[in-house]
């Protein structure tokens, strides 16, 4: 499973990659694409799509199997005893359903950032395309080379406006090399002459498009957990809400490479063994404590009337390592 959960991850990362790259491409107005470029883009976003969609089905093939061997949830829950188990079930229920919201909430917002980020290196390029359409050409010298130990490099330009001679900083990225004394063409904005480029070097606002790379790069990495976690509240929340809630004493285990364990016994006398899934709602550390359970399979949540740091109920996503043993004795 470890190995179809990565390919699933890959596969994702490499669509967005590509998916940002080819957006990028399509809306820059003096982009020219080379030949064959947009088929092979077309080609990796389906083939990566493709392939993340075949990993999470790959991924959720153990579920199918275990809801369709149990379809009454024996394998993970008692029959419900009837005795009172404290606290609003019902809206405990709902509660998890809005957990699901603010995790899907979360994920949009990755999205909208990740979506920011492509569009600020968008405008900042478009800038710089329509300075070199519209903006004046005269000749210039480089008068000094800058390379900095961090940041871009730059050169100053001395070059001549009308009525003044100005010496602007103009960021490169063209890989070119520049000497003092270098010419250089210029295209400055009749308007505003600070506003200047080459020919060559686009000088795009640095601000700009570091703010956008760093939103894209973040987004990159986040969004597909983001939507991963939003999915996984949903499914245990519909989980929850087909088979409810069921009474148990657990015993946390110690977190062991974020592979804790939590031991289950139900009042019936059965048990099961639960692994917490990769989340923020973490049970704490090691402790017996009394706790409802609910869902099936890998779709499962123990709530905890208070979490170990506040006052309120927490919801931890767990997996079912294997079915609930049978009855030894009832728990007192």
């Amino acid at each position: 499973m470890k190995g179809w959960l990565v390919v699933t991850v890959a596969a994702v990362l490499v669509f967005l990659f590509f998916g940002a790259g080819t957006t990028y491409s399509l809306l820059t107005p003096d982009y020219v694409f080379a030949d064959g470029e947009l088929p092979g883009e077309a080609a990796i976003l389906t083939g990566s799509l493709a392939l993340a969609a075949f990993g999470a089905h790959r991924l959720h093939a153990p579920d199918r199997r275990l809801r369709a061997d149990v379809p009454v949830f024996g394998a993970w829950l008692p029959v419900r005893d009837g005795l009172p188990g404290g606290g609003d079930l019902e809206a405990h229920t709902a509660r998890l359903r809005r957990t699901a919201r603010r995790a899907t909430a979360i994920a949009v917002a990755w999205a909208v950032l990740f979506a920011g980020g492509l569009a600020a290196v968008i405008a900042a390029d478009r800038v710089a395309a329509e300075l070199l359409a519209t903006g004046v050409r005269v000749g210039g010298t480089v008068v000094s080379v800058y390379e900095p130990a961090r940041g871009a490099p730059t050169i100053r330009v001395r070059f001549e406006a009308p009525g003044v001679s100005r010496v602007e900083e103009i960021a490169r990225d063209s890989g070119q090399e520049y000497h003092e004394g270098d010419p250089v063409t210029v295209v400055y904005d009749p308007a505003d002459p600070a506003h200047v480029r080459t020919t060559v070097e686009a000088n795009e606002n640095q601000a700009l498009v570091g703010f956008g790379v760093m939103l894209l790069v973040s987004g990159f990495l986040v969004l597909p957990v983001a939507a991963s976690a939003a999915l996984g509240w949903w499914r245990r929340g519909r989980a929850v809400a087909a088979t409810g809630w069921r009474i148990a004493t657990v015993t946390v285990g110690p977190d062991v490479r974020h592979a804790q364990e939590i031991e289950a016994r139900y009042r019936d006398g059965s048990g099961i063994v639960l692994r917490c899934a990769p989340s923020l709602h973490r049970p704490g550390g090691p402790a017996r404590r009394r706790a409802w359970i609910g869902g099936w399979g890998r779709q499962m949540v123990v709530l905890f009337p208070y979490g170990p740091d506040k006052s309120g109920p927490q919801y931890v996503p767990v997996c079912a390592t294997g079915p609930r043993s049978q009855p030894i004795s009832p728990v007192r």
